[in-house]
């Protein structure tokens, strides 16, 4: 099986749900307010394994600036990544090869 289809999946998947998000939620709508839509206790579950687990930093330097973003961003982000591994591993499996013969 090839490598390409699971991550071609995974991007079409993620860029379905940044979509879901973006048209069903109003568009200032942070993650942390989707989230706490969903389950009002999540974030503070969040914010309580990431510090009990990682330094503080973490938290304060990445979870919450990727937190306070809108809902759709993460998904999307998440979907770029998967396509661009996609286009990589299929752009490398068709690879020119030389066509000088070795002496």
């Amino acid at each position: 099986m090839s490598r390409v289809r699971p991550c071609t999946v995974l991007a079409a998947g993620f860029f379905v749900a940044a979509f879901g998000l973006a048209i069903t939620l109003p568009p200032d709508t942070s993650l942390v307010a989707a989230i706490a839509f969903v389950d009002p206790v999540l974030p503070g579950q969040i914010h309580a394994l990431l510090s009990g687990y990682l330094p503080a930093w973490v938290w304060s330097g990445m979870a919450v600036p990727l937190l306070l973003r809108p809902s759709w961003l993460l998904p999307a982000s998440f979907g770029i990544i998967a396509a661009g591994l996609a286009v990589t591993l299929n752009a490398a499996r068709h690879a020119p090869r030389s066509r000088r013969r070795p002496r």
